[in-house]
């Protein structure tokens, strides 16, 4: 009987220390909105940068074209020797996995540069 009274004593107090994240997550989606805003911000800060008028930074879009193509044609090598390397492992019994291993990080590698400089350059603001 003693502890019914106990837990009617803790229920309270228990409440009153899950308020302040309840209040805390309602305010966390408006600040939400606000961060996203900022990140946008910073995206075209950096999107002007490259339209600069001194010119240090400024590619034109066929030279942007043409470097994310090269990156895509290193990126579809590299696709291709990792999966090279990897059928000579299984099928021919091939000591390859060193290589394998290393043309598939640089393939992961030119993945995320290619898809980051993509969205830098060509993402509609």
């Amino acid at each position: 009987m003693k502890v019914r009274f106990l837990w009617l004593a803790v229920l309270p107090l228990l409440m009153l220390l899950a308020q302040p994240p309840l209040a805390i997550a309602a305010n966390g989606a408006q600040q939400g909105e606000n961060s996203m805003q900022q990140d946008l911000g910073a995206m075209r800060d950096f999107n002007d940068l490259h339209q600069d008028e001194t010119g240090l930074l400024k590619v034109s879009t066929k030279e942007r074209h043409e470097i994310l193509f090269y990156m895509g044609l290193g990126l579809i090598i590299g696709l291709l020797l990792t999966a090279g390397f990897g059928l000579g492992m299984v099928l021919g019994g091939r000591p390859l996995f060193l290589w394998h291993m290393l043309f598939a990080g640089i393939s992961i590698t030119l993945a995320i540069a290619h898809a980051v400089t993509a969205m830098i350059w060509f993402y509609p603001f």
